[in-house]
């Protein structure tokens, strides 16, 4: 068989197309807070993992990335110190984040009023959101505690 003639010239005067790609950049403890109202079918942290992706895929249906970040939790930063008068002398109680860790009976204030489990909860979306969107066509990118990570 004959060698094809090369043509490079066959491209000259056309246009290329190459679609936008559509980017979404998401505060995940806002979608947290907005999820304050739990639904009766979220029993566990695992449950409520569930949800939040589902409200992050809902928010950012029709973007082809999606940039999940979270807050980085210090001690002893002037929000720490902020969230602290807000509670009124109350103490925060720490919660395990597990994937079976009861919060049916628990408010997401509640759940949420201690540092430590606030962060612990940003990662373990964050690991879930990537877990659950593993095969995605999206490319999703999260940032909690300051390591960021790709389902790509």
């Amino acid at each position: 068989m004959p060698p094809v003639p090369s043509n490079d010239h066959a491209n000259e005067g056309s246009t290329h197309v190459h679609p936008s790609k559509k980017l979404a950049i998401v505060d995940g403890m806002v979608v947290v807070q907005k999820m304050t109202k739990k639904p009766a079918t979220v029993v566990t942290v695992k449950d409520f993992s569930e949800c939040f992706n589902a409200s992050v895929l809902s928010l950012t249906r029709g973007f082809d990335h999606i940039i999940l970040v979270s807050d980085t939790y210090k001690q002893d930063s002037l929000k720490s110190t902020t969230r602290s008068k807000r509670r009124h002398g109350k103490a925060s109680v720490q919660y395990q984040v597990k994937d079976d860790t009861n919060i049916k009976h628990i408010t997401m204030s509640r759940f949420l009023s201690h540092e430590r489990t606030k962060a612990d909860l940003a990662n373990y979306l964050a690991n879930k959101t990537l877990e659950y969107n593993r095969y995605s066509d999206k490319v999703i990118v999260v940032s909690a505690s300051g390591l960021t990570s790709s389902n790509g």
